[in-house]
């Protein structure tokens, strides 16, 4: 397929404006560093360091573009990288406070710079959960294949360097009119923000191994709930995908309770909420998803529809509809290959729908390997073996597989 010079222009300026606003909304101590070296670095030794930043974004950008699950592995180590850029800020924290105007070219060389700048933008929270999150959610909107987020990648990364030029260019205006004094006044002021956002990271960053704790918490009480109304069944199995497995999660025997069905939607609603993510209609895959679906409907304030299979193709029926521009939400019961999720969407597409924004489901059993392409939540995630019909364990025991799923 050629790509014509105005569908290529189209993609760039998508990414420039995209990474334009997320450069503006991500400013930060990496800006502030960036900043405050250029009143005393030579532009040639700034210039490396922005290399190095933008070589940091590089990889970040391509992991992306490859794969939104690739960037979720690498937020499972954030408090590790809390820590990392809690120090690097002290360090650069304390040498502004104590050393006044020594900051200067022979503070680094060229190399020095490229490998602080590269490990502290490669370690920055805020650049994992922009790149992450928001740019990975833009390509997932526009249903991108992987030509086309290549160039919006592409666009998006030249206003890393385009930024930090720009703030070079403001620190280099602003050191040549600040008197001395007012420069050593800037350095404690950056010294003490600086040394206060890296204490930040390194002891309070704990927050968020205190919110890890809480989810696993919160799985074992989900757990328990499904336990306690029969819905999370020992046995053995055949899955709707044909696997084999010990397990089997039966969410309607949940869902048959109203009040347990509205927790949950709300519960999940809270998730796209706090990511930020519209959504303008909620499709579930029948017959499991019917009844979460239309509770997601209800918490998020939006209409709620359901693909049906018939004759083995799963379309929209009923008079159902998606508009090309509507934020399409998809949810599910219980995930485990993605086969129903992934043939729901595939009708959607199909329908004209262009901007499937995420997926959720109440249970992922594929511990969030199963990749759509789009950010997905679930309530309860957690990895359950399944096993080929002729390599299942249980069947060369002698038991015979039940078939508890709506698929027949």
């Amino acid at each position: 397929m050629k790509y014509s010079i105005g569908k290529t222009n189209r993609l760039l300026l998508e990414g420039l404006k995209i990474g334009f606003l997320l450069q503006i909304g991500s400013i930060g101590p990496i800006c502030m560093l960036v900043f405050r070296l250029s009143l005393s670095l030579p532009v040639s030794k700034l210039l490396m360091g922005v290399v190095g930043i933008t070589l940091s974004d590089l990889i970040y950008t391509f992991l992306a573009v490859l794969s939104v699950s690739a960037m979720k592995k690498i937020q499972q180590y954030q408090r590790i990288l809390d820590i990392i850029v809690g120090i690097i800020l002290i360090v650069f924290g304390v040498l502004f406070a104590t050393t006044g105007n020594a900051v200067n070219s022979d503070t680094f060389g060229g190399h020095d710079l490229f490998i602080w700048l590269f490990g502290l933008n490669t370690a920055n929270p805020i650049t994992i959960v922009f790149i992450a999150g928001i740019f990975s959610l833009e390509m997932s909107k526009r249903d991108m294949d992987l030509k086309d987020a290549s160039i919006f990648g592409f666009g998006f990364l030249l206003t890393t360097p385009i930024f930090m030029i720009i703030i070079i260019i403001i620190g280099k205006f602003a050191g040549a009119i600040l008197p001395d004094i007012v420069v050593k006044i800037l350095n404690i002021m950056m010294g003490i923000v600086l040394i206060f956002l890296g204490s930040k990271n390194v002891f309070l960053g704990k927050k968020s191994v205190e919110g890890g704790k809480k989810m696993r918490q919160r799985q074992e009480e989900l757990r328990k709930l499904f336990k306690k109304n029969r819905a999370l069944l020992n046995g053995h199995f055949k899955l709707s995908s044909g696997l084999h497995s010990d397990m089997y999660f039966q969410a309607a025997l949940i869902l048959q309770y109203p009040k347990e069905a509205v927790r949950l939607a709300e519960e999940l609603a809270k998730k796209i909420k706090e990511n930020n993510i519209k959504v303008d209609v909620v499709v579930s895959p029948a017959l499991g998803g019917v009844i979460i679906g239309h509770e997601m409907g209800r918490a998020l304030g939006v209409r709620a529809i359901f693909t049906e299979r018939i004759d083995s193709k799963v379309s929209l029926r009923r008079g159902f509809f998606v508009d090309k521009n509507e934020k399409v939400l998809v949810v599910e019961d219980v995930i485990t290959t993605g086969l129903s999720t992934k043939e729901a969407i595939d009708s959607l597409k199909s329908a004209g729908a262009e901007a499937l924004v995420a997926v959720v489901s109440l249970v992922d059993r594929s511990a969030g390997k199963v990749d759509f392409g789009v950010p997905r939540f679930s309530l309860l995630s957690l990895e359950v073996k399944s096993f080929k019909e002729d390599e299942c364990p249980m069947c060369k025991a002698g038991s015979n597989a039940v078939k508890p799923g709506s698929r027949k």
